[in-house]
């Protein structure tokens, strides 16, 4: 739709506001179901609590990353992350709250007509809009102001980032270190290779599984009955006659209709700064004064000065121009021009602009019978939307005064009452597989209060009410179920062990006798097992990422000598590393290599940021709520 560089002179920061805005509707109707629940604090961050369930919440998305599937011992550091996470977020808030760092209700709205939850034919449309909203049970302002909250911390994260600097000749030291190569030589220990020599006793196994009783429990696991309102269904079932087709195409025949194109070169010059509009300003005047004079062409100009390089290559075509696609004030000026000519310096969403209409493509109007299939679709569509929105009012009304049983609600609604098979916090299938259906399941109100839950709207556009109907909570698994799990555990433990222990002792061996002929002593290989690989990079495939870390981490090695290092890997193999040599890497920074080097110092200075917040606030944790 947009061909041109013309609406992304803000280009990531656009992507990332729009990435931002979108987290809230994956867990529109979590945070709202849970009000009046769980009212225990996992925090207070300079006296504002923050809740459990928002903790909890951000805890799901982190396990549904692992699918469900913890490794051992990972739950209770995904508790932290997730903690810190929500408190950094809360720091951030109040640190906009408090400087008055708020987005602007022009960029409010820009980004709310953005996504594509509200468009309608590729553009904002206020009644799918609405129809969102009141499906949420929401109001537009309190949607709004979570979008402008969004946006503000995000832009205030930009701010922080964008001050990071990084010099030339650090870019140049940065970029030697990485192009720089090292002579390799590698020998590998076997975890195989050890495990026959390693036992495991009956106490042990025991000793092992009271000590992690924990690592050895059932998923609390529950079933659901559940009235699921569809609006393909609905859409299907909607009685269609000519008549009302036809009237439906006469109320809205210009949607059927090709719209007016106008064919559109520009020069811009864009402001990505406030403090460099002043400048803009001056450039963009004095193209324009060279063009009214005929010093210069127009299209001479936007390839030579234009800011945007794409259009500049085509002597600044940007293509077709439809009304509704762009930004308010370069739409007025592209349409209050006639063919062939040219605009004044115009101030619009991208900077400063001079523009020129080449052509004007009429509107084209559709007959009835040419536009017939879509009308048809778009029908439909309209009537199942209204349908859904009244049959989800009522299902949801009555679901909530009747909350002992799903039966009336789905009487009320002509639908039957089904039944999921058996799901987990983490993991679900069919509407389980939905966070949101999910989180409601082993809620507060729904799990042990047994009532049924409001209407939860899914991100497939569908919408369901639930009840808990089956629920087993999570139990200790006997000794004897797990018995063989664990000993398969502590013997790989225990061979792992002896492994390190055989490598670190030959790395000892190693680093004295500055040789290899080491290995043939120890009874553990022979030089013919070393992996000689000659200069590699940083980035080499020939070894694993583990091993590489390790090598471009040893020093360099003095004349004549190696230096030594090791890693265990995470296969329970035990690599030694030999360091022969060091060639110095091409400091030449390539096209983009300046901008990520400082776009990682930019990381830095956010991360920066938020420890110094975090240092002055006072924060009070109660990690034993979650």
């Amino acid at each position: 739709m947009l061909q041109s560089i013309h609406d992304k002179a803000k280009g990531w920061i656009a992507y990332a506001i729009v990435g931002i805005i979108i987290v809230p509707f994956a867990l529109t109707g979590i945070y709202d179901y849970f009000q009046g629940g769980d009212k225990r604090v996992a925090a207070v961050v300079n006296g504002e609590d923050i809740p459990v369930q928002a903790v909890q919440n951000t805890l799901l998305q982190l396990k549904q990353q692992f699918g469900g599937q913890l490794p051992e011992g990972m739950d209770e550091a995904l508790k932290g992350n997730a903690l810190e996470s929500v408190i950094n977020q809360t720091l951030m808030k109040q640190k906009i709250r408090d400087g008055g760092y708020l987005a602007s209700n022009q960029e409010v709205a820009d980004a709310i007509a953005a996504l594509d939850v509200f468009q309608k034919e590729g553009k904002f449309d206020k009644q799918t809009y609405e129809s969102f909203l009141k499906m949420q049970r929401r109001e537009p302002a309190e949607f709004e102001a979570q979008v402008r909250a969004d946006l503000s911390q995000q832009q205030l994260r930009n701010a922080v980032a964008s001050t990071a600097f990084l010099p030339k000749s650090e870019a140049e030291q940065y970029q030697a270190l990485r192009n720089q190569q090292r002579e390799l030589e590698v020998f590998t220990l076997k975890l195989a290779d050890f495990q026959a020599q390693v036992q495991v006793t009956d106490e042990q196994i025991a000793q092992y599984y009271e000590q992690n009783k924990a690592s050895y429990m059932t998923d609390e696991r529950a079933q659901l009955a559940y009235v699921e309102l569809k609006r393909d269904d609905l859409m299907a079932n909607v009685t269609v006659n000519e008549a009302a087709l036809k009237t439906w195409f006469d109320d809205n025949a210009d949607t059927y209709a090709q719209p007016e194109q106008r064919m559109v070169s520009h020069i811009l010059i864009s402001v990505d700064d406030p403090a460099k509009d002043a400048p803009a300003k001056q450039r963009i005047d004095a193209l324009y004064a060279e063009i009214q004079a005929g010093t210069r062409t127009f299209e001479a100009i936007a390839r030579a000065d234009s800011d945007d390089k794409i259009a500049a290559e085509k002597d600044g075509q940007m293509g077709s121009v439809v009304a509704g696609d762009w930004g308010a004030e370069f739409e007025k000026a592209v349409f209050a021009l006639k063919v062939g000519e040219t605009s004044a310096p115009v101030k619009t969403e991208a900077g400063y602009e001079i523009i020129r209409v080449t052509e004007i493509k009429p509107a084209k109007p559709k007959t009835f019978e040419e536009a017939r299939a879509d009308v048809e679709t778009d029908y439909r569509k309209d009537q199942a939307e209204q349908a859904f929105l009244d049959k989800g009012e009522v299902l949801g009304r009555v679901a909530y005064e009747q909350d002992g049983d799903l039966a009336p609600a789905a009487k009320e609604v002509g639908l039957s009452v089904q039944q999921t098979d058996w799901l987990t916090p983490v993991q679900g299938q069919g509407i389980a597989a939905n966070e949101k259906v999910r989180a409601a399941a082993f809620s507060e109100e729904v799990l042990k209060s047994g009532k049924n839950s409001d209407l939860l709207e899914l991100e497939d556009g569908n919408a369901v009410v639930i009840r808990v109907v089956n629920h087993e909570p999570a139990a200790q698994k006997p000794l004897e179920t797990v018995r063989e799990d664990i000993r398969t555990a502590l013997l790989a433990q225990e061979a792992r062990k002896l492994t390190a222990q055989k490598g670190e002792d030959l790395l000892k061996k190693l680093m004295a006798a500055q040789s290899w002929t080491v290995l043939a002593e120890s009874g553990l290989g022979s030089e013919t097992a070393v992996e000689k690989l000659g200069l590699l990079g940083r980035t080499d495939t020939k070894l694993s990422p583990e091993v590489l870390e390790q090598a471009f981490a040893l020093s360099h090695p003095l004349e004549g000598k190696s230096t030594w290092g090791s890693v265990a890997l995470a296969n329970g193999d035990y690599a030694i590393v030999a360091l022969k040599s060091i060639k110095a890497g091409d400091a030449t920074l390539g096209a983009d290599a300046e901008a990520i080097y400082s776009q990682s110092i930019g990381s830095r200075e956010l991360d920066a940021f938020l420890k110094a917040l975090r240092d002055s606030a006072t924060v009070e944790t109660h990690a034993e709520n979650l």
